[in-house]
């Protein structure tokens, strides 16, 4: 019975988990400060994925499609946790930016004390794939 309430209690925070999920609360408090100018690269599409960034000033330019990454984003998961582990785009500061960073180690170790995360960026993850779904649609339907 104390492991069936358990699990009722997990599901139930797992479900309130969106994007909309305190990052603040779950992320900030485990990742450092980075500082950067207009024009870095951040990672170049192929490069090896082994961190995340979280915008908190400035704007980033996703190179191969001209999207933009404001504050208050996350950037970087979807290489993250891909089998691969790489960069899916070319990332540039197109501000000046401080952005705050974390390892994908310290991702894998917040998860497993935190399993309401792995549904954040599920969500994440999946609602970043639609997106692209619907531009490259968008694309299509403009070259016909």
């Amino acid at each position: 019975a104390k492991r069936l309430s358990e699990i009722f209690r997990l599901t139930k925070q797992i479900e309130q988990a969106t994007v909309a999920s305190p990052i603040s609360e779950w992320l900030l408090p485990h990742m450092h400060l980075a500082k950067h100018k207009a024009g870095d690269v951040l990672f170049k599409k192929g490069d090896k994925a082994h961190e995340m960034l979280y915008v908190a000033s400035g704007r980033l330019k996703l190179q191969e499609i001209g999207h933009y990454i404001e504050a208050g984003q996350l950037i970087g998961e979807i290489g993250i946790f891909s089998t691969k582990k790489v960069r899916t785009m070319t990332v540039i500061c197109d501000t000046d930016c401080e952005l705050y960073k974390m390892t994908d180690e310290m991702i894998y170790h917040l998860y497993y004390q935190n399993p309401k995360l792995g549904f954040f960026f599920m969500r994440l993850i999946v609602e970043r794939l639609l997106s692209d779904v619907e531009r490259r649609a968008k694309e299509t339907k403009a070259d016909k």
